[in-house]
């Protein structure tokens, strides 16, 4: 097999097709790196914009009772590690608008924004990271340097005489998939360089100990996945014979296993999971109708010197009523949330059955971004927003001039609050467990489907008729 293995290693790097492959991968990941360079100084600027506005929100208070209808705008920090794998950062909501209760028209407690662009449809749009080169054009070199592996030496005769010597198949086949695969890691291995002096000179990334540890957990995947295309190109030179029937095959492959099965998912996930996108008309209808009860009930808050008269009667009343109906808003909004996220768990499912999927679904769990953490980014909002009810209710229980019902600005504490003393939200990372649990299933598709592509390899190549 070391034979085979010097030798493949050696025509490779000869070989002109190598030459444009390296050429191709440095390209991509230069780019990449200027992309990224310049992307770093563009979210520097979003944050210090949006970090002013969300701190102005802040400096609006003035009192307790303010507290009862200010909506704060919490964001998403960048992880540092998006030029690897985005992991949704340039599509998933970016903000929350959080208030401690409802307010006329708020549509909830806790609602997603995106404050990071205002063009959404160029938020669909991917951007060159590192896994969407290894997902498309890595994966294509990998056809163009496996498609001829077998298939090139039957037509030649020289695998029929290699053969005859004491020379096994698996040390012929294993002997070429790790020359293959040694020249791929080459060529990543130098674009990574690449990107990373090019973030380096630009400041946009630090290198430290996890991003070169985050680096390391991309090549180990990249390997896996760079591997599954180097099989299947392997077999499918076998069945195929020729070398021109065996491209045609590996591109046909190819073309389903990275493009047709990601593309089908969202079909196949809209019509599965019934979508939720009237859930803001529904709210906005909810509250219309709550209106319309108070009014019938006589519910209608009074002015204050009034409504001491009684003790607040109608105010405690009203308040209760809209407490229940904003709980209930609000669980009506996380479940359209859980159904969204069930609709999307159905697409990522389909996903898992391309490779590429399965491989950067595993990249990005293992780095602690993509799904995990934005999930995690959601809860946190509302967590916070039970901290601003908390913080809301402790002052103005400690203010024996207020009525306390702090679902209403007139009837809550009118003391001096100062801005510095509201809690500020405190975003968490996702524990290691949790970012282990979400990378489980990629991960696990994308080493089943590496295996199942050894098996194809070595039955086909193990059933091969040589003489020809």
């Amino acid at each position: 097999m070391r034979r085979i293995f010097t030798r493949q290693v050696r025509d490779n790097f000869l070989s002109l097709r190598f030459q444009l492959g390296l050429a191709t991968i440095l390209l991509f990941f230069a780019v990449n790196g200027a992309v990224y360079s310049w992307r770093g100084d563009q979210v520097v600027e979003e944050d210090a914009r949006i970090a002013a506005d969300a701190e102005s929100r802040y400096e609006e208070v003035e009192v307790v009772a303010d507290l009862c209808e200010a909506r704060f705008a919490v964001t998403s920090s960048p992880r540092g590690t998006e030029f690897i794998a985005e992991g949704g950062f340039n599509w998933y909501h970016d903000a929350l608008l959080v208030t401690a209760w409802w307010t006329r028209g708020g549509g909830g407690s806790v609602r997603l924004e995106s404050l990071r662009t205002t063009n959404n449809w160029m938020r669909r749009f991917e951007l060159l990271d590192w896994t969407v080169i290894v997902r498309y054009v890595v994966s294509f070199l990998c056809v163009v340097l496996a498609y001829n592996a077998v298939s090139a030496e039957v037509e030649s005769g020289t695998l029929r005489l290699v053969l005859a010597n004491p020379v096994s198949r698996a040390a012929f086949l294993g002997g070429k998939l790790f020359a293959h695969l040694l020249t791929l890691m080459v060529g990543l291995v130098a674009g990574m360089a690449v990107s990373l002096l090019i973030l380096s000179a630009g400041e946009a990334v630090h290198l430290d100990a996890a991003v070169l540890g985050s680096a390391v957990l991309f090549l180990v995947g990249a390997a896996v996945y760079a591997s599954l295309f180097l099989l299947v190109g392997t077999g499918i030179s076998v069945l195929a014979r020729t070398s021109a029937t065996s491209l045609v095959f590996l591109i046909t492959a190819w073309t389903l296993l990275v493009v047709v099965v990601p593309h089908t998912a969202y079909l196949v996930a809209t019509r599965t999971v019934p979508s939720t996108g009237q859930t803001s008309r529904q709210l906005w209808e909810r509250e219309m109708a709550l209106n319309q009860a108070l009014i019938r009930e006589g519910l209608l808050p009074r002015a204050p010197a009034q409504a001491r008269l009684d003790d607040y009667a109608i105010e405690r009343r009203f308040e209760a009523r809209v407490t229940e109906v904003c709980d209930e808003g609000d669980q009506a909004l996380r479940e359209a949330y859980r159904r969204d996220r069930r609709q999307y768990g159905v697409a990522r499912t389909i996903h898992l059955l391309s490779p590429g999927y399965a491989f950067q679904y595993a990249v990005e769990a293992l780095l602690g971004t993509g799904l995990a953490r934005f999930e995690r980014f959601y809860e946190d909002g509302w967590r916070y927003r039970d901290q601003l009810r908390a913080f809301l209710r402790e002052r103005d229980a400690a203010d024996p001039d207020s009525p306390h019902i702090t679902t209403l600005r007139a009837f809550t504490s009118q003391a001096a609050l100062r801005p510095a003393e509201i809690p500020r939200f405190q975003p968490s990372e996702p524990p290691l467990a949790d970012s282990l649990a979400a990378g489980t299933g990629p991960l696990a598709a994308l080493i089943l489907e590496a295996g199942l592509a050894l098996l194809f390899a070595v039955v086909a190549f193990q059933r091969a008729d040589v003489s020809s």
